[in-house]
């Protein structure tokens, strides 16, 4: 059992956690690495818990994590602070991937002539695509209604039809 005060000025005795107060380590998010863990704590749990971010940014490292910036966790470039474990640290590697990036292109195409769209050959069809998103296409030559063409392939990219 330890004494934490808070900042309101009163003091909680609880179990700690490496330093840390029990209903402290309860509250924040956990992520699993492929060796250790890395944690996310919200600000309104640290300004609960600590006065200033340099007594937190103390008491996290007097616990054992470190800082990082990473977007291998969630797909969004967060800060976590990750456990450190002895021995050959690889560094954050997620145990699962995230599932898709946040910030994937998509490619909006449609069936009728609109503004700033340009007529290709998308996928073996005539499809007016936005020619600001004929970039993230590949080139492939089809075949559309009997005649060779040079077109493009969506490949694995989100395609978004507009009416």
């Amino acid at each position: 059992m330890m004494t934490f005060p808070l900042p309101n000025g009163t003091t909680v005795t609880e179990p700690d956690v490496n330093g840390l107060p029990l209903s402290f380590v309860d509250k924040w998010q956990e992520y699993p690495t492929t060796r250790t863990f890395a944690v996310s704590v919200s600000t309104e749990l640290r300004r609960a818990y600590y006065s200033n971010d340099a007594g937190f940014s103390e008491a996290m490292r007097n616990a054992g994590y470190v800082p990082v910036r990473t977007r291998k966790l969630t797909g969004k470039d967060r800060r976590f602070w990750l456990y450190r474990v002895t021995g050959n640290d690889k560094g954050v590697i997620a145990a699962e991937p995230a599932s898709n990036k946040v910030y994937g292109p998509i490619v909006q195409v449609s069936d009728k002539p609109l503004k700033g769209f340009k007529r290709l050959a998308v996928d073996g069809k005539w499809l007016f695509v936005y020619s600001e998103h004929i970039r993230f296409l590949t080139k492939k030559r089809h075949r559309v209604d009997g005649i060779r063409v040079q077109g493009y392939t969506t490949g694995r990219l989100k395609v978004e039809v507009l009416a």
